[in-house]
C-alpha cells in the first residue's frame, strides 16, 4: 500500500512538474516548431553563418573523451585547458603555467597560451560547420524549451556522412542557441571525422564569457592541490551564487605552489588532432575486444 501511495505521489509531482506528457503534448512544456519554421529559421542563421569569421567569436570550448579525457576553455572568465589520464593523473593549463599532477607530486612549467595551439583547431573546426550549412541533406528540429535559463530556442541540424576537404566526416550536427527574438550567440557542433574520436566544440562572443565547467575543473585542481578546503559546489550553486563561486576562485593562491613542484621544461599538453586520433585507436581496440 506504501509502495502505490508512493508511485501516485510521484506520478502526480511528475504530471504538475510537465515531465510526463498528455497525448498531443510534449513534455516540460516543451513545443516542436513545424519543419517549415525551421527551414525558415535555418536559412536565416545560414546567411548569418556566413559572414561570420572566427576571430568574431574569440571564444570557444572544446570537449572529448575515451578512456581519457580532454577539455579547453577560452572564456574571458576563465582560460584553461585540462587533460585527464585518469582521477588523479592529469594536466591543467592556467594563467601562464601548465601543471601536471600525479601520485600527489605536482611538475609544471611556463608556457604561453599560444602554444597549446588550440587557436588553430578550433578555427578549422568553425570552417567546417560553415560547410556544413551547404549541405542540402539535412534533418532539422526547432524547439522551445521553457525550463531553458537563457536560450529558450534550440534549433538542432543533423547531416549525413559526407567528405569535406578530403576529409570523411561519418556524423556530424550543429545546435543553434537561440533568444526570444530569434538571435543566435551560441553554436555547437559535435563532430566524428574519420580516423578520430567523437568531439564537441561550442563557439560564443568572448566578451563577458564565462563556462561553469571551466570553473569545476580549476576548482577541483586547487582543492586537489590544498589550496581550499571547500569541495567543488553543485552546478546549480554555481549558477545561483557567481559572486561566491569566483571569490572562492579569487582565493586560492596558485602562485605558492611553485614552492612545492618541481619544474619540468619537457612538459608538454597533448596535440588536439594526435589525441583524437589516439582516442579512437583505443576505442576501436576496446570494440575488438569486446
Amino acid at each position: 500500500m506504501r509502495i502505490k501511495a508512493i508511485c501516485i505521489i510521484c506520478g502526480l509531482f511528475c504530471f504538475l512538474t510537465g515531465c510526463i506528457a498528455l497525448p498531443g503534448q510534449e513534455p516540460f512544456g516543451e513545443n516542436t516548431y513545424s519543419g517549415e519554421k525551421a527551414q525558415a529559421i535555418y536559412e536565416d542563421i545560414s546567411s548569418s553563418m556566413y559572414q561570420i569569421d572566427f576571430g568574431d567569436w574569440k571564444g570557444y570550448s572544446v570537449s572529448s573523451d575515451f578512456n581519457s579525457i580532454v577539455d579547453v576553455y577560452k572564456t574571458e572568465e576563465y582560460t584553461l585547458a585540462y587533460y585527464e589520464i585518469s582521477g588523479k593523473d592529469y594536466s591543467v593549463w592556467y594563467d601562464g603555467r601548465l601543471y601536471y599532477y600525479t601520485d600527489d607530486k605536482l611538475f609544471y612549467r611556463d608556457m604561453e597560451w599560444e602554444k597549446l595551439e588550440t587557436e588553430n583547431f578550433a578555427k578549422e573546426k568553425w570552417n567546417l560547420a560553415r560547410q556544413l550549412l551547404e549541405l542540402e541533406d539535412v534533418k532539422l528540429t526547432c524547439k522551445y524549451i521553457p525550463m531553458a535559463s537563457d536560450h529558450k530556442n534550440l534549433l538542432k541540424a543533423e547531416y549525413p556522412a559526407v567528405q569535406i576537404d578530403g576529409q570523411q566526416i561519418t556524423f556530424a550536427e550543429l545546435l543553434f542557441y537561440l533568444d526570444e527574438n530569434g538571435e543566435f550567440n551560441k553554436v555547437t557542433m559535435h563532430c566524428t571525422k574519420e580516423g578520430e574520436n567523437y568531439m564537441s566544440i561550442s563557439f560564443f562572443p568572448y566578451e563577458g564569457s564565462t563556462d561553469l565547467q571551466a570553473e569545476r575543473k580549476l576548482w577541483s585542481f586547487g582543492h586537489d592541490l590544498g589550496l581550499t578546503e571547500e569541495s567543488v559546489p553543485a552546478l546549480s550553486q554555481q549558477e545561483e551564487n557567481r559572486e561566491w563561486s569566483r571569490k572562492m576562485i579569487d582565493s586560492m593562491d596558485f602562485e605558492i605552489l611553485i614552492e612545492r613542484a618541481e619544474y619540468a621544461e619537457d612538459l608538454t599538453f597533448p596535440d588536439l588532432p594526435t589525441l583524437l586520433s589516439e582516442m579512437a585507436k583505443e576505442r576501436e581496440a576496446a570494440f575488438l575486444r569486446n
